[in-house]
């Protein structure tokens, strides 16, 4: 991958440029693009960074009309972190379930939806990823719920391989759980659809990473 200058002129949270949001769950009509025009300015800009105002201007909208919309600029969010959790356990749950039942097949069953989630969806996951702490205690409910699962799921997969003898079980699996999963949520920062390479190679490349971590003997 070619490095860039990072200068104050060019410096940004992601390398993509294109909104995303699941087809399925994404609601239609003007809040449609509202949502849309939220998630780049809450991912470029940060939560914090980006008003009511903001989001307006860039709708052609007064600020009025957004609120007739969504009550509030934390609803934004909520419904953003909602469709991008959602979205995220489906891809590594159906990935799972799609696959063979040994431990490392599992294992790269899981990575793939991961990582494929933050390239597919690069902007969502930052959000995901980094604005979570915006949100009050009763809008993060069903993020919360949803991440718990995505994360006890991966943790299953790493203990039940090494109760099975698949894995290294010198390691504890949480701290391999955590470092497979941090790897495949930087890719939403780096990844953007003029990537040199495709989505399914980085796949492979992150599946084979995440299987020589856990490999038997990898002390």
């Amino acid at each position: 991958m070619p490095m860039h200058i990072v200068t104050a002129d060019n410096v940004r949270r992601l390398a993509s440029d294109t909104t995303a949001l699941p087809a399925d769950v994404t609601p239609k009509g003007p809040k449609a693009v509202i949502l849309d025009v939220a998630l780049r300015l809450f991912a470029e800009k940060g939560y914090a960074g980006a008003s009511i105002r903001d989001i307006a201007q860039a709708c052609s909208l007064k600020p009025a009309s957004i609120y007739a919309h969504y009550a509030s600029k934390e609803q934004l969010l909520a419904q953003l972190m909602n469709i991008g959790h959602e979205e995220h356990f489906k891809m590594v749950q159906e990935a799972v379930v799609d696959a063979e039942p040994e431990p490392i097949e599992q294992l790269k069953a899981y990575v793939a939806g991961h990582v494929r989630f933050h390239a597919e969806f690069p902007m969502l996951a930052v959000l995901v990823n980094h604005e979570l702490h915006a949100l009050s205690a009763e809008e993060v409910v069903t993020a919360l719920k949803l991440r718990e699962q995505a994360t006890d799921l991966l943790m299953h997969i790493l203990k039940r391989g090494q109760t099975l003898g698949a894995f290294d079980n010198s390691h504890d699996h949480w701290l391999a759980g955590a470092a497979i999963g941090a790897m495949g949520i930087r890719v939403a920062h780096w990844y953007s659809e003029h990537h040199e390479k495709s989505v399914d190679e980085i796949v492979a490349t992150y599946q084979t990473f995440a299987c020589r971590l856990v490999a038997q003997g990898n002390n």
